[in-house]
This record gives C-alpha cells, structure tokens and sequence, in this order.
C-alpha cells in the first residue's frame, strides 16, 4: 500500500472544503409582515444596494411597499397606483428599478411615476406611449428600457433619465404571441436582454430580444426551446433564464433553466430549475436565485450551472432580491396559502 504524500493530501482536503463553501445554499432565517390588506397580487422588487431599503410593487394595495433589509422591518407604503382591475392588463403597480436616488414604477395605465426615495413620494408621472399597462424594466447608461407588454402590438421603448424623461425610441415586438417580460442590460456590449415567453410564429418555442438602446433598434431575436419569464445577468458572458411548462402543445407546472453564453449567442439547459416567477442573483456568493410562482425557490450555482437547491416556498411566491451587503435573498409571498397574510421571507448563507 503506498502512502500519498502530505502535500496531495492538504490539497485534497482544501479542494473538498473550498467545493463545500462554495456548493452551500440558503436557509430561511426570518420574516417582514406587511401590515394593510393580505397581498394577493404582486409586481417586482428590488433593494437599493445604497440604503438597504427594499421596494416591492403591490397590486392588491394599490402601492410600493418600503421595508428595510437591515433592518428586516416593514418601513411604509408609498401610495397612488391603480391597484388590481378585473383587467389585468390594466392594473398596477407592475414594475421598479432604481435610478439614482429615484424609484421608477410602472403603472397599468402605461405610465411611469417616478419616487424621490429620500421623501417616499411620487415626483413626476410620464407616459410610454401605450394604451395599457408598462410592465417590467432595466436601467442601462443614461437609459431605461420600459416593456409594453399587453399593447398590441406589445412594444419597448427607451427613456432618458435625464430630465424631462424624454422617449428616446420605441421598438415594436410583433412577434411575441404572449407578454414581454424582464430585461438586463450588459454593459460590455451595451445591450439589453428581454425575454418573451413565447414566439407568435411557432408557439413551442420562446424568444429573447437583444436591442441596442444606441441605435433604437433591434439587433436579434434570439429563439430558445423553452419559454423564459425571466433572466438574470450573472457574469460578464452568461444570462440565465427561468423557462416556464405551462406554454405548448403539453404543458405542465414547473419548467427548466435556460444558459445564454453571449459571446457565441449559444443556450444550453438545466432541467428543473426553472417555472414562471421572477429571479435574480448574488455574484459575491456565485448563487442564481429563481422564485417560481409555482411555490419553490430555486437555487443554482453560477459557476458551474448546477442546481443546489429547491426549497418548498409557497403559490404566488415569484419575486425576489439580493442585499448584497449582508447576503441576504428576499422573497414575497402572497396570502393565497401563506399564514402571514402576505409577507416577505428572508433567506441567508448556510
């Protein structure tokens, strides 16, 4: 029998170890009760990296709920939106994305009202050119990418932060046969990402529209073999998006991962670790975050495009974001099987 020598063996150990670190997922650790009406409808969240203070959209209040992930304490509403119509096409709050100092929040009457986050109230109000409701956004330099989603046809369009907030252009997305969804932006290539569950021209199928907000157009529809709902930007070269069953000739709950390596414009996939919901992701910790609304939170390592975790959560639970400060992952919930009445659950590092 020989013995390894003591240096191959340190190694092994280091190896193993390092691979445990970094393979840890999340447990929960806590919960924000949301004081008003039991949420039944949501929007988008987001954190501002700045503060800590989270903002979630929320239709069945008619407003943004502020609470505070330092804190992990409800802080207010900020009121003012039209709330959940029997057409959802029209209700809102929908989507929010920071810029700057100010929160812009989609409505469902296409228009954007931007918060001053220093007071918690609305400042400005400026359509997007729709009829219906302004759905989900991105902030790129100088620009934010708005989607139309329920217009026909559905449409993007690129707005100036600058002052006055001018419509910069309009990109129409005849070929989606249902929504648009989220967009990132990636600076290396300044281009913006949506993704758009399912093609007009072949219904098995989805899409995702790479748009240049310099030119105003778009560069490419890029077609997946499942129906994304959402995507996150987690490296430099690679978007993950979380692909919905219940589209197709056989749908079904849950769905699977779609990777995009943009350098070759080429998708591979992760079956079973996607669905409808929303995601976002931690790059400190290399962690991928889906929160499908089909009540699982859905963890993937970025390095390796490997799933980690699913965690039981509950129906309706498809919103989520990262401090990424204290490391800690947000999750709303609706009162639709949730004790809490709708609440927001708290994860962290194993």
């Amino acid at each position: 029998m020989h013995s390894r020598p003591m240096s191959a063996i340190l190694a092994a150990v280091a190896m193993i170890a390092g691979s445990s670190a970094h393979a840890a997922g999340m447990k929960q650790v806590g919960e924000i009760s949301l004081p008003g009406d039991p949420i039944t409808d949501i929007g988008i969240m987001t954190i501002d990296q700045t503060t800590g203070l989270g903002y979630l959209a929320d239709k069945t209040n008619k407003s943004v709920v502020v609470f505070d992930t330092n804190t992990d304490k409800f802080v207010s509403r900020i009121p003012g939106f039209m709330g959940r119509t029997k057409d959802g096409n029209v209700a809102g709050p929908n989507g929010v994305v920071m810029v700057g100092s100010e929160l812009w929040v989609s409505d469902g009457d296409s228009t954007i009202k931007v918060i001053d986050t220093k007071t918690g109230k609305v400042v400005e109000t400026f359509a997007t050119g729709g009829k219906v409701r302004a759905n989900g956004m991105a902030l790129g330099d100088g620009v934010v990418i708005v989607a139309n989603s329920n217009d026909d046809p559905p449409f993007l369009s690129f707005v100036s932060t600058e002052p006055g907030h001018k419509i910069l252009s309009k990109v129409p997305v005849p070929e989606s046969g249902e929504n648009l969804e989220r967009s990132v932006y990636h600076k290396p290539s300044q281009m913006f990402y949506t993704a758009i569950p399912v093609s007009k021209s072949d219904p098995t199928k989805g899409l995702m529209a790479q748009t240049d907000p310099k030119s105003g157009k778009l560069v490419k529809m890029h077609v997946l073999d499942c129906h994304p709902h959402s995507l996150s930007l987690v490296s430099d070269t690679t978007i993950f998006l979380g692909c919905s069953s219940v589209h197709g000739p056989t749908p079904k709950p849950g769905g699977d991962m779609a990777i995009f390596d943009i350098p070759t414009a080429k998708f591979s996939y992760l079956e079973g670790y996607g669905g409808n919901g929303g995601s976002t992701e931690n790059r400190k910790l290399g962690h991928y975050y889906h929160t499908s609304s089909g009540g699982m939170l859905l963890v993937v390592d970025t390095k390796t495009g490997k799933g980690l975790q699913k965690i039981t959560t509950s129906t309706g639970a498809r919103s989520g974001s990262v401090n990424l400060s204290n490391g800690k992952l947000y999750v709303a919930t609706t009162a639709k099987e949730q004790a809490c009445r709708g609440c927001i659950t708290v994860y962290a590092p194993e």
